[in-house]
């Protein structure tokens, strides 16, 4: 275990970076670049002990990870939210949860988020199943919380 090489680091980054193709989480990518990392730093310094190998690859992997989601994914998000309650009206997404019966909340989510949100209540007046395309119709007020009135597609 003590016989760890540079190319062993570069090869998990690269495996780990290959597996952000499969698993979508973007999480598993900043690991692989942990590991580029620790590698590049084995080819520059090859007698650094495991231990300081291991605490370069959590402390850059969690870095890494921190960066992206502190700086990173809040302006990727301000650039794609619609604002504007109109803008929401006909927007699409896919109920997560079913409301059986008229009135009933249930969740929808959405691939661009609308009105800042990904997830939302929703209200509609017809029954709607888990994975069933929704359309916006309405954004309404129930007991102080915004919910969407939607209608199903197809």
């Amino acid at each position: 275990m003590e016989n760890i090489l540079w190319w062993h680091w570069l090869v998990l980054g690269v495996i780990l970076v290959l597996m952000e193709l499969v698993v979508p989480s973007f999480t598993i990518f900043w690991f692989g670049l942990g590991a580029l990392l620790t590698g590049l730093l084995l080819v520059l310094l090859p007698e650094v002990a495991l231990k300081w190998q291991i605490l370069v690859f959590m402390v850059s992997s969690i870095g890494f990870t921190t960066c992206w989601f502190y700086f990173f994914v809040p302006r990727k998000k301000m650039k794609t939210i619609l604002l504007d309650e109109q803008a929401a009206i006909g927007q699409t997404g896919i109920a997560a949860t079913r409301a059986r019966v008229p009135g009933e909340k249930g969740r929808v989510v959405f691939s661009v988020p609308v009105l800042g949100e990904e997830s939302w209540s929703y209200l509609a007046d017809e029954p709607i199943d888990t994975g069933n395309r929704l359309r916006v119709v309405e954004v309404c007020l129930v007991q102080e919380e915004r919910v969407l009135k939607v209608e199903k597609v197809g």
